[in-house]
């Protein structure tokens, strides 16, 4: 059986292409206190459902989804799939108690609403999501409670009342970080306490001034979410009491979607989501690691602009793997060693554990499945408005079965035909669009868009934006960003600071890449912006046609946090645009036929040298320029790679990072670095950090390519599957085979060939099915996979046709029911 994808879109697409380099965002702004104007944005509909559309988990040691790799390089070519980071918070019990506590103020019912709002999200969206996802246990088993407290403060900055807590599982904390508006008394000087007792009674911990954000950065073990007034604190209660997770975001402030700078519903969800054990998926301070689903409310961007967010089915993987330690997966009546489920990546990055997902099982608890469509919290000044944040299920395809061939070989009759999900929207054919935006609707002219326009071709996303007036050349950099969205993703173009070219730089807010110079461009003549986005970096980063487009303008601070939203042009929706067949472009390099060995010198033009102000101390954030060294090394036959830097001062530490080849292997020595790159097919990347430079510091960078002769399976074709065979690095799963194309590599498959959605790869009854009837008689049938988009099936009839007419029926059936059938007549 073959699954057939986007035509249009090849199998593994790279990160970067000829010539390119990723330099790492830099932060040079100043917050600047600006109001943010909350734009609503819409995508087309999704293919369908989350039930119908999600085929599974896949759990365990190294059972990763077909096409995915465990390694993270976000270079790495290989690398289609999304990594979260699990296992943050020791939660202990499927009985989850949550304690909500805001200061009294005139807005404080609103507050609390809000809060409970977000944790209310988390917790229908992991109940609608596990039975979309054929996770019952997890949805019968687990359990929320909340609880909300208007804590009442004196004039003298204390307590009114004492404020004990009883045994919580998770404690969010709303603190506002405006100083006292509209309070009376500014929580930051609260002198009191806030005090848990455990599941016994017994004291387990007491916090100093609870509503103090200053007092939270101070404690150890504080994990702050980026630049932004969030973050997580655990304390551990021992015995019964286990771990206290405390949530604080000190994001409130009077006008919310308006005002608050850092999104305080996402915030709060965010926060709450590591408390509930997740990580980050791939753009945190702790990240990148491989695209990021830049939607996933454990993700840093703000996609998709003007929405907030809600749980995703990686969200729930990650948590069923904490709750399976409690509650009864097997179904056998008992909860022992035998539930315990556990992450697909365990080894991750040597610290901490990873599950990893396809994207096309990537969806979210709306209706259909879209993140454009997940329920919206209600921020009314109306006592008691809240979101319905249980969604209600909307198909939004259709069933379509087609007959293609009727063949008959020595009697006996073959059928090849496709069953497919089309849309039940028509989905747009336009290759441009363009849209105008009413002028003085932005808070300055250099943010004001008067219009866009785009258009689609075999290559690129081309789009100009209009503005009333682009921000003046100037030496210190913008601070306005033009961005142009795609299908939710937005590409950034601005000056950077300490920039003295005054020429625009344009970079992935998904990823915090950096695209080619001339990506964007600025036109002051015209008061334009051009965009040129390449369709194969898009396809790298899961982005397909149709797309829906629209322009944004805003205040901004490097590297990827926006202060303030400022205009958005269309304003209610974005422009659907189709696209023409994507160019086919074969960017890997082609497989040598002999193995040859060459050693090359790499320098960055200006002598390799480093000084002590260079120094980065790994973190980048030292000086006001960027003073890695960034260099390419092109490859122009499949190779083994092995880069060497050494330098003339032991006493200083340099790092060696080499990006877009199958992983990296490395070994760090005093005074030399060796990287080894297993397998390479595309140019790779590499980054040389002065991370402590002690004295004028003299660096030599030399690379052994080594081609690679694969034909290790002996199918006659050397390529980069064989390096499922040699195992050669961490992408070694990258080509392993899929027969029946089900997202289960045969390795872990107990039914290569049958394709199913169950977690060992056998048919069952939950499975769609074709069935061939000829003259009304069962005589045929197979399963299909139409969950990631159509699938191709065969029959064929066991013994030969009778002499004479007949009449050839295919069934589909789904959920015991046929939803679509196509009769043919023969002879």
């Amino acid at each position: 059986m073959t699954r057939h994808r986007d035509p249009d879109v090849p199998f593994a697409l790279a990160r970067r292409w000829d010539g390119m380099h990723f330099p790492h965002p830099r932060v040079f702004l100043a917050l600047v206190a600006m109001a943010s104007l909350a734009i609503l944005s819409t995508s087309p509909p999704a293919t369908s459902s989350p039930s119908a559309s999600y085929v599974g988990p896949h759990f365990g040691d190294g059972s990763l989804p077909a096409g995915c790799i465990a390694d993270r390089d976000p270079l790495n070519p290989d690398n289609l799939c999304y990594h979260m980071l699990v296992g943050l918070n020791a939660l202990d019990t499927p009985r989850v108690d949550v304690d909500i506590l805001v200061p009294v103020s005139p807005a404080a019912e609103r507050d609390m609403r809000m809060a409970e709002q977000a944790v209310q999200m988390w917790d229908d969206g992991l109940h609608y999501l596990a039975g979309e996802m054929d996770l019952q246990w997890l949805r019968k088993g687990f359990d929320m409670h909340i609880r909300t407290h208007e804590v009442v403060i004196d004039p003298d900055g204390t307590l009114a009342e004492p404020l004990n807590l009883v045994d919580p599982e998770i404690v969010v904390i709303a603190s506002n970080p405006v100083g006292g508006i509209g309070i009376g008394v500014d929580p930051s000087n609260l002198a009191s306490q806030l005090g848990v007792t455990d599941g016994e009674g017994l004291p387990c911990t007491s916090v100093p001034d609870p509503f103090s954000m200053a007092a939270w950065q101070a404690k150890p073990g504080w994990e702050q979410h980026g630049r932004e007034k969030g973050g997580v604190y655990v304390e551990d209660c021992g015995g019964v009491g286990g771990n206290v997770c405390f949530a604080v975001n000190g994001a409130i402030d009077p006008v919310p979607g308006a005002s608050d700078f850092f999104g305080i519903f996402d915030l709060i969800s965010h926060e709450f989501g590591h408390c509930l054990t997740l990580g980050h998926v791939g753009d945190g301070a702790d990240g990148p690691w491989g695209p990021t689903p830049t939607n996933d409310i454990m993700a840093y961007s703000t996609d998709p602009p003007g929405l907030t967010k809600c749980v995703s089915t990686l969200d729930v993987e990650g948590f069923a793997l904490r709750m399976s330690g409690y509650l009864d997966v097997t179904g056998d009546g008992k909860v022992n060693g035998a539930d315990q489920l556990v992450p697909n990546d365990v080894v991750g990055d040597g610290a901490n554990s990873f599950q990893v997902q396809h994207p096309d099982d990537h969806l979210y608890a709306s209706s259909t499945g879209s993140p454009t469509d997940c329920p919206q919290p209600n921020y009314s000044i109306l006592p008691g408005s809240y979101g319905d944040f249980m969604p209600h299920e909307v198909e939004t395809t259709k069933p379509r079965l087609a007959i293609g061939t009727l063949t008959e070989q020595g009697g006996r009759l073959r059928v090849v035909g496709t069953a497919r999900n089309v849309p039940k929207v028509p989905v747009t054919h336009a290759h441009a669009r363009s849209a105008t935006d009413a002028t003085s609707d932005s808070i300055t002219p250099i943010t004001d868009i008067t219009g866009v326009k785009v258009r689609t071709t075999r290559t690129a996303v081309d789009a100009t934006m209009s503005v009333s007036q682009l921000w003046p050349v100037a030496k210190a950099g913008s601070v306005t960003a033009y961005s142009l969205l795609i299908s939710g993703r937005r590409f950034d173009s601005f000056i950077g600071t300490g920039n003295t070219s005054g020429k625009p730089m344009t970079m992935d807010n998904g990823t915090g890449y950096y695209l080619p110079s001339g990506t964007a461009k600025w036109d002051y003549d015209t008061n334009e912006v051009t965009f040129h986005i390449r369709r194969d970096y898009l396809a790298d980063q899961h982005i397909f046609a149709p797309y829906t487009i629209f322009g944004e303008t805003g205040l901004h601070a490097r590297s990827n946090d926006w202060l303030a939203t400022t205009d958005s042009a269309p304003d209610a929706k974005g422009l659907a645009l189709a696209a023409p067949r994507m160019a086919r472009e074969s960017r890997d390099a082609p497989v040598a036929r002999r193995v040859t060995s060459r050693t090359v010198s790499l320098d960055n033009g200006s002598g390799n040298l480093f000084v002590p102000t260079d120094s980065t101390l790994g973190v980048g954030l030292v000086s006001t320029v960027d003073s890695r060294d960034y260099l390419s090394l092109p490859i122009k036959r499949q190779s083994t790679v092995t880069a060497t830097l050494t330098w003339d001062n032991p006493s200083s530490a340099l790092a060696l990072l080499v990006n877009g080849g199958s992983g990296q292997h490395a070994v760090t020595k005093s005074g030399k670095v060796t990287v080894t790159v297993p397998w390479a097919r595309r140019d790779l990347s590499l980054t040389i950090d002065p991370q402590e430079i002690t004295g004028p510091v003299t660096y030599t960078l030399t690379a052994t390519v080594k081609t690679v002769v694969a034909d290790k399976d002996h199918d006659g074709v050397p390529n980069i599957a064989d390096a499922c065979v040699t195992k050669a690095g961490p992408s070694a799963g990258g080509g392993c085979p899929d027969t029946d194309a089900d997202g289960t590599f045969d390795t872990f498959d107990r039914c290569p060939r049958a394709a199913s959605i169950s977690p060992d790869g056998c048919p069952t009854k939950d499975d769609e099915r074709v069935v061939l009837y000829v003259d009304g008689t069962r005589v045929a049938a197979t399963t299909v996979m139409t969950r990631h988009g159509s699938d191709r099936y065969i029959l064929s009839t066991p013994a030969g046709l009778g002499r004479g007419a007949h009449r050839v029926t295919v069934a589909w059936l789904r959920d015991g029911r046929v939803i679509a059938r196509e009769t043919r007549r023969m002879g």
